[in-house]
């Protein structure tokens, strides 16, 4: 009896896994259309706030005494704490689920760069230069977690159109960056230093709470309990480096978007 009942229980169990990644599966797929726009509506303004400071805050951190160096390395923690956080992304979703881990990016990018236009009060030298290296740095750790959840939910979303999916996403993204110097210009001759990032850092949140009415955190966060109760492993960041394939795309990726990193930093001047 004592066998039979264990039985009963895991398969229970096994049933309320296929039920709960099958409810969200559902619940992506019927909300098919508003999840991509969104995602990719949210892609493009993550990507306009990596790329916005180039047209005027060279010239403004140097006018409050940053140096060359001070401000090529503001514009480097970005991209660098992406590299060292993606990874943590990934696994915070196998423990809390695809949709928690997409609002808390979005809001921590919103939040970030809210708070980003607090620096055009401080006085000049490291109060400013510190603000803006921390806030910089936050924001990249919520794109970091926005962007590695964005890939995620659009392979569920439709898994047999995956590849077109994500070529779109890329292009929000790419379209981000182009977006992102002439805006930030553009906002910043009209309302000075904080327009931009008060604009943006706004319109991220709505997206937020767009996500999280239509694919509750709680259901994916249920999912990926039970997923990782249930034994399933994710891979290690060491073994995919070791396959040639991916460490040779890396690389590639790499030095592709070295020209652009080169430029942006100098290009308000």
């Amino acid at each position: 009896f004592a066998l039979m009942h264990c039985a009963s229980r895991r398969s229970l169990r096994i049933s309320w896994i296929y039920s709960s990644e099958g409810n969200t599966h559902a619940l992506l797929r019927s909300n098919k259309m508003l999840l991509l726009l969104t995602i990719n509506l949210t892609n493009l303004g993550c990507h306009s706030v990596f790329s916005i400071l180039a047209a005027f805050f060279p010239q403004e951190a140097k006018a409050k005494g940053a140096t060359d160096e001070m401000v090529g390395l503001i514009f480097a923690s970005f991209a660098c704490v992406i590299f060292v956080a993606s990874p943590l992304a990934a696994r915070l979703m196998s423990r809390h689920g695809k949709s928690y881990v997409y609002i808390a990016g979005v809001v921590i990018v919103s939040l970030s760069t809210i708070s980003f236009a607090v620096a055009d009060a401080l006085p000049a030298g490291w109060p400013f230069t510190g603000w803006c290296l921390l806030m910089r740095l936050v924001q990249g750790f919520g794109s970091a977690l926005e962007e590695t959840a964005a890939y995620a939910l659009i392979a569920d979303v439709d898994p047999e159109r995956v590849s077109f999916l994500l070529g779109i996403t890329e292009m929000s993204t790419g379209l981000g960056y182009m977006v992102g110097p002439p805006l930030g210009g553009w906002l910043f001759s009209i309302g000075g230093f904080r327009t931009p990032f008060l604009l943006l850092g706004v319109l991220l949140l709505p997206a937020a709470a767009l996500i999280h009415q239509r694919v509750p955190p709680e259901l994916c966060r249920q999912e990926a309990l039970e997923k990782h109760e249930d034994g399933e492993r994710d891979v290690p960041l060491g073994d995919l480096l070791r396959n040639p394939q991916i460490l040779l795309i890396a690389v590639a990726s790499v030095l592709a978007n070295s020209d652009y990193a080169f430029l942006e930093p100098t290009l308000g001047d």
